[in-house]
């Protein structure tokens, strides 16, 4: 029987096959040469059918068959994807309200720390300062200027706080510069100033005599406290006060004192002695005359010198008068011998009958 032909086309390819992928033995080396691998023959290309044109269905304008559901899983594919990027929106804006959140709700928080973080580095660098002012060699005192000194020497005053030099500024002890000033009579009270980086001033009140105390057959100028600031041998155009034995110390010494600042200088200039028994009882001579004033208290001063100037100056008088009697303003009177009449601790002096004069209010 004849075979038709190409039948054993592939068994004739299958044994091709076989001599290609057996090792070929070289002589030289002996070793096995493994054959490239012949790739199998190119098919021809098959030809394909038409196809056939799927029916119409009835009643519509798309295919019978599957076409109808392809579109509509392409329609599902876009609904699908349209969710998923509102979903996707969603999401983001929920994370981005969540963060506005977040922050609206830490917002005080960060505030306090920025707050407190601020006083911290505030009170840090105060601290430093301070320290630099305290410690650093730079704001230590080396130069001491006295201001007021009249009768005092400035030099003297500025050594006597010698021993500050060197301290710094904010260390200077006010007590030992106390204690180094009262050694000064004539200082009645001082006021220091810290000038940086280096000076201290010293503002000093001096203090000025208003009268004089006897002491034997010299005189010893006070001040207003009592305090002997010199002794002369003159009353040097003060007043001499005369307390008896009562001294510096006692109410009638403080009363005289106190009439002495209280008159004004046409008087004050005018006044040889004042003399006091009591706080009330205060009674001046004046220079060139040889009347006795009888002034009281320093109560309404003003009134009271006015109107001695007018009974010495206008009232003729008054002028022989040994007493003129101030202490009551409104009833001014002058006499040959006053005669006083106390009352408890008051005394008043009241002319006795003779040529008197008496003055309203000036």
């Amino acid at each position: 029987m004849k075979r038709p032909e190409g039948y054993d086309r592939h068994h004739r390819v299958a044994a091709a096959h076989d001599r290609a992928a057996r090792p070929a033995a070289t002589p030289a080396s002996g070793k096995v040469r493994r054959a490239p691998r012949p790739h199998p023959p190119a098919e021809a290309p098959r030809a394909e059918a038409p196809l056939a044109k799927a029916p119409r269905a009835r009643g519509g304008r798309g295919p019978a068959d599957g076409s109808g559901s392809s579109r509509a899983d392409h329609s599902s594919a876009r609904e699908s994807r349209r969710a998923g990027a509102e979903s996707r929106r969603a999401e983001r804006a929920s994370r981005r309200l969540a963060r506005a959140e977040a922050r609206r709700f830490t917002r005080h928080s960060r505030r306090r720390r920025i707050a407190l973080a601020s006083v911290a580095g505030v009170v840090v660098v105060m601290l430093a300062v301070l320290a630099v002012a305290i410690f650093s060699p730079l704001l230590a005192l080396r130069t001491v200027t006295v201001e007021g000194a009249k009768k005092l020497s400035a030099a003297e005053v500025s050594d006597a706080v010698r021993a500050q030099l060197g301290t710094p500024l904010a260390l200077i002890d006010p007590a030992a510069v106390r204690r180094e000033l009262s050694q000064f009579t004539l200082i009645r009270s001082y006021v220091t100033e810290i000038v940086p980086p280096s000076t201290m001033v010293i503002h000093i009140v001096e203090r000025e005599p208003i009268a004089t105390l006897a002491d034997g057959d010299r005189f010893d100028q006070v001040d207003a406290a009592g305090v002997v600031l010199s002794t002369t041998d003159t009353r040097a155009g003060l007043p001499l006060i005369d307390v008896g034995d009562k001294g510096t110390g006692s109410p009638a010494f403080a009363a005289a004192v106190q009439v002495i600042l209280s008159m004004p200088t046409s008087i004050s200039s005018r006044v040889r002695t004042v003399s006091a028994t009591t706080p009330d009882d205060v009674r001046l001579t004046l220079t060139g005359a040889s009347q006795t004033v009888v002034w009281g208290n320093a109560d309404e001063s003003d009134l009271k010198a006015r109107g001695l100037l007018i009974m010495l100056r206008r009232l003729t008088q008054c002028r022989a008068q040994p007493v003129i009697d101030v202490s009551s303003p409104s009833n001014l009177v002058c006499g040959p011998d006053p005669v006083l009449r106390r009352d408890g601790a008051t005394a008043t002096a009241t002319p006795t009958p003779g040529p008197t004069s008496t003055l309203p209010t000036p």
